[in-house]
């Protein structure tokens, strides 16, 4: 449990620090007219929230996977695992997007660096390993485009309801910009999304969890109604200019995304087949 927990919980944190780098860097581009956000402190946040969730994550699967947790077990499962080594390879994106906080704060920078650690775990996936032998690359890329486009979805949706809380005037504007960049994205999310499930859950054999389709449809239900959310302000508050409504789907989709993402950080942890 708490090491569905962790896993979700660094999702979380990684996807925010993603899509708040890159819809920064869209506004900045198309939208110069929208000062930036000054968030430091949610985002200095996010990151240690990564950094204990990332370390967690490692010391609560190297005691899963040895029995025990002690210094030689740390080493060996760092060293001598592709697990270990990845979680190098998120240690260290990390620590640089510390530095690039402190001392550089370059928008497309900390997007590339967020994107590295949010994907590094994609390559241990479930889909990875449900790929047929030799095409394991398939499933990591489809998993990683998976949570690319989740992070500028949820990560988005964060930087929305800061400028709500701004009172941005250029609201509409943002608003207008991040639909059209997250239709793509969901898009894509869906698709990738259907993809991984089908080869998770009919690439292998034995009979389908009860307790991991409980959760994927938890995960699916609560998916839908962000999606309805997003549609009612594109479709029908966005026209009328009603900031007050959007505001309220906005805080609602974010908060059933940041849900989504725990529970798909569960699934990872569950064993699809019996």
């Amino acid at each position: 449990m708490i090491l569905a927990l962790s896993r979700g919980v660094y999702f979380a944190a990684t996807m925010f620090l993603f899509g708040d780098a890159a819809f920064g860097v869209l506004l900045r581009a198309k939208l110069p007219m929208i000062m930036p956000l000054r968030i430091w402190p949610l985002r200095w946040a996010a990151l240690l929230v990564a950094l204990l969730a990332s370390c967690l994550w490692l010391g609560l699967a190297a005691a899963e996977m040895a029995g025990t947790l002690n210094g030689p077990v740390l080493a060996e499962t760092v060293t001598a695992t592709l697990f270990g080594q990845l979680f190098l390879v998120r240690l260290m994106a990390l620590l640089a997007m510390a530095g690039l906080l402190l001392f550089w704060r370059k928008g497309k920078v900390m997007a590339v660096l967020a994107a590295v650690a949010l994907l590094a775990p994609s390559v241990t996936s479930h889909a990875a390993l449900a790929s047929p032998a030799g095409f394991t690359a398939i499933g990591t890329i489809m998993d990683a485009v998976h949570l690319l486009t989740a992070g500028f979805w949820i990560g988005g949706l964060a930087v929305l309801a800061a400028l709500f809380r701004r009172k941005e005037p250029n609201l509409l504007l943002a608003l207008s910009l991040f639909s059209d960049w997250a239709m793509i994205a969901v898009l894509l999310l869906v698709m990738t999304g259907l993809i991984n499930a089908a080869q998770v859950l009919l690439g292998g054999k034995g009979a389908f969890s009860t307790l991991y389709l409980a959760v994927l449809g938890a995960k699916l239900a609560l998916v839908g109604a962000m999606l309805w959310l997003a549609a009612a302000n594109r479709f029908k508050y966005m026209p009328k200019g009603q900031e007050a409504a959007i505001a309220r789907n906005t805080v609602r989709e974010l908060a059933a995304g940041i849900i989504v993402v725990l529970l798909a950080g569960a699934l990872g942890q569950l064993q699809p087949l019996l």
